[in-house]
């Protein structure tokens, strides 16, 4: 099986979906409203291996629902902006199957950056980091090169701006950044309209871009998924604010802080209210896990304890929230067998079709033999024939 190809990959034996298992899916479920499933997704991070994602957004497709409100993180925040597009799922197929990771790595900071693979640069840190203070950047790569990808890309259907996707008003896109100059996690664009508590004016962030907003959805969804890929000494950091101003913010990756933001959409029961305010319909997180990456890891000296400190950083804050009842909504792709890193930009068709196919069968899996509605609404508080 040459090049890539997932009409070939979906003829595999016993990996589609058959009718009889998209109808028991369908049944468990919420109901149909104006005879449409409908679905909301949180993606997390996971650089290029996101592309398993594809896998289970066919799947989802397969069993016939559409996405609403989606986000997420890094790689996570791609999918999620391609999804709020609105892309058939053909369409996206061929868009991320067909894409040449290599050449979002087009444009090195400096002529003094001169690492070999970059699919190996994340598992050497220090290396990393002696290159930029010799060549006095703060990242390997400029991002310019995906910015120009994902807004040319995203423009083929009409959105630009958190606003046009808020043009259907069901629809919402959420993207998760790091902002170290603050020490603070930013959700864009919600968070352009937060005061800036260090600017004497005490403006919004919004007013103190290099071209201020009136509205923070006027925001560039673009720029947003920039700042949130952004992984740290790979690429370097995204800024919000004019680049001459001492005072701009420095941004990358969101899986800094929260690398899969399951709770994003979330709201709790209240018993006081008069009307009982019930979820229409799932929130489903995707994310990626791999078996080396669940194993305890021995740490005998100070690199071994920064590594594991930084790997603790980005997984903690999400793992304390995934309590049984957020575990009942997870599809957890384990990507193990592609042995595939973050960074590994010259990535093969075969490997995509391996990526592909772990998406796909996992979400399978799950919707067939894990997930159940009325079950996960009791373990959240709310009672299903309220929920009618």
């Amino acid at each position: 099986m040459a090049g890539w190809n997932p009409a070939e990959i979906l003829q595999e034996p016993n990996l589609r979906l058959t009718e009889a298992e998209v109808t028991d899916i369908r049944r468990r479920l919420p109901p149909p409203q104006d005879g449409q499933l409908y679905i909301d997704g949180v993606f997390e991070g996971g650089g290029v291996r996101g592309i398993a994602f594809l896998g289970a957004l066919r799947c989802f497709a397969d069993v016939g629902v559409r996405w609403r409100k989606v986000a997420g993180t890094s790689a996570g925040a791609i999918t999620a902006a391609l999804v709020a597009a609105d892309f058939p799922i053909e369409e996206l197929e061929q868009i991320i199957g067909n894409l040449n990771y290599v050449d979002f790595l087009t444009q090195k900071t400096s002529r003094l950056i001169w690492n070999g693979d970059p699919a190996n640069d994340l598992g050497q840190p220090i290396r990393m980091i002696l290159l930029l203070l010799l060549s006095r950047q703060l990242g390997q790569y400029s991002s310019a090169p995906f910015r120009n990808w994902i807004a040319q890309t995203l423009a083929r259907r009409n959105l630009k701006t958190f606003a046009d996707v808020k043009a259907d008003s069901e629809r919402d896109l959420k993207v998760v950044a790091s902002d170290i100059s603050r020490g603070e996690m930013l959700v864009l664009p919600d968070d352009l309209d937060r005061a800036d508590v260090a600017d004497p004016q005490y403006r919004a962030l919004k007013q103190l871009l290099a071209t201020p907003l009136s509205d923070c959805n006027q925001f560039e969804v673009a720029e947003a998924v920039r700042l949130s890929m952004s992984i740290p000494f790979f690429f370097e950091p995204g800024i919000l604010g004019s680049p001459k101003d001492p005072n701009a913010r420095r941004i990358v990756d969101g899986g800094i802080l929260s690398n899969f933001p399951l709770w994003i959409y979330d709201f709790k029961p209240n018993p006081t209210e008069p009307t009982k305010r019930c979820p229409r319909w799932p929130t489903f997180g995707l994310r990626l896990v791999e078996q080396d990456n669940r194993s305890e890891k021995p740490i005998t000296g100070p690199f071994d304890m920064l590594g594991a400190m930084f790997r603790t950083m980005m997984v903690a804050r999400d793992q304390y929230h995934l309590n049984q009842a957020s575990r009942d909504r997870v599809i957890e792709i384990d990507v193990t067998e592609a042995n595939v890193t973050a960074t590994e930009f010259n990535l093969t068709d075969e490997k995509k079709r391996i990526l592909y196919r772990l998406g796909y069968l996992h979400a399978k899996n799950f919707l067939l033999y894990a997930w159940d509605w009325e079950k996960h609404l009791r373990r959240r508080g709310f009672e299903p024939q309220d929920c009618d």
